[in-house]
C-alpha cells in the first residue's frame, strides 16, 4: 500500500483527488493545498508526491520533494524552460527517485492511421485563452512522439495565432500534421483525422495508479515528456517571431 501527498488543490488538484481515492493501492492520501497552507505533513512515510500547482511552482517544487528523496508524479509540462526539465532528471537519477510527467492522452491506447496529410483538431469553451500549447497541444505530442520525432526535423509553419485560437502545421518527411485548437466554441472536440479521442474511461485513475506502482515505463515517459517541451517551445518563438 502506498501513501501520496497531493501538492495543489484548484479545479484540476480536486479532479486528480478524486482518481486518487479510487486507486486501491494508496493507503492514505495527504494534502497541500497551496504555499499558505500551515500544516504540517511528515514525508517519512510518503511513498509519492502528486504535484498539480501552477506551472511556475513545478520547478521548485519538484526539485524540493527530490532532494528529499521522493518520487514525483507531475502535471504537464514540468517546468517552463528545457535546461530546467534537464536538471531535474539529473537529481532524480543522482537521488534514485523517480519523474513521472502526465502523458494521460496514451492510456486512451487508440489506434490511428498516419497519413500523409493529418488533421488534428480540439475545441471546447474556457475562460481562460491563454496558455495553449501547454494546455492542449503538449497532450497531442505525447500520443505522436513515435511519429514525429525527433524534433531537429520538423518544418514548423504558424497558420493563424489570436485569442484563443491556434493553428499550425508539422512537417515531417513527406507526412504533414496540422494542429488546430479554439478555446472560444462550446463543441467539446478532440480528433486525430477520423478517430474521437473523447473517451469516458478514468484513463486519469489507470495513468496515475501505473505510476505509483511503478507498472509504467519512465524511461519512455522521460523521452515524450522531453520531446514534448521541446516542440512547445519551439512553436512558442515561431509565434513569437
Amino acid at each position: 500500500m502506498k501513501n501520496v501527498c497531493l501538492i495543489g488543490y484548484g479545479n484540476w488538484g480536486k479532479i486528480v483527488f478524486k482518481s486518487l481515492k479510487k486507486i486501491k493501492s494508496i493507503k492514505k492520501i495527504f494534502i497541500i493545498k497551496s504555499r499558505k497552507n500551515k500544516n504540517t505533513i511528515s514525508l517519512n512515510n510518503i511513498d509519492w508526491v502528486i504535484i498539480t500547482a501552477t506551472n511556475t511552482s513545478h520547478f521548485s517544487l519538484v526539485k524540493k520533494y527530490l532532494n528529499l528523496k521522493k518520487n514525483v508524479f507531475c502535471e504537464k509540462p514540468l517546468t517552463l524552460k528545457f535546461q530546467d526539465d534537464l536538471k531535474l532528471y539529473k537529481i532524480a537519477k543522482k537521488n534514485k527517485c523517480k519523474i513521472y510527467v502526465s502523458d494521460i492522452e496514451r492510456y486512451k491506447k487508440k489506434k490511428l492511421s498516419i497519413l500523409k496529410k493529418n488533421e488534428i483538431y480540439r475545441s471546447k469553451f474556457s475562460s481562460s485563452k491563454k496558455d495553449i500549447l501547454y494546455r492542449l497541444t503538449y497532450h497531442d505530442f505525447t500520443y505522436l512522439f513515435q511519429f514525429l520525432k525527433p524534433h531537429e526535423k520538423i518544418k514548423i509553419k504558424i497558420i493563424k495565432s489570436s485569442k484563443g485560437f491556434l493553428k499550425f502545421a508539422l512537417q515531417r518527411g513527406v507526412k504533414d500534421f496540422i494542429f488546430t485548437y479554439n478555446l472560444n466554441t462550446p463543441q467539446k472536440i478532440h480528433k486525430f483525422n477520423n478517430t474521437n479521442l473523447i473517451t469516458k474511461k478514468n484513463i486519469l485513475q489507470q495513468m496515475i495508479s501505473k505510476v505509483i506502482n511503478k507498472k509504467a515505463d519512465f524511461s519512455m515517459n522521460e523521452k515524450i515528456s522531453l520531446f514534448s517541451h521541446q516542440m512547445c517551445l519551439k512553436i512558442l518563438r515561431k509565434i513569437e517571431n
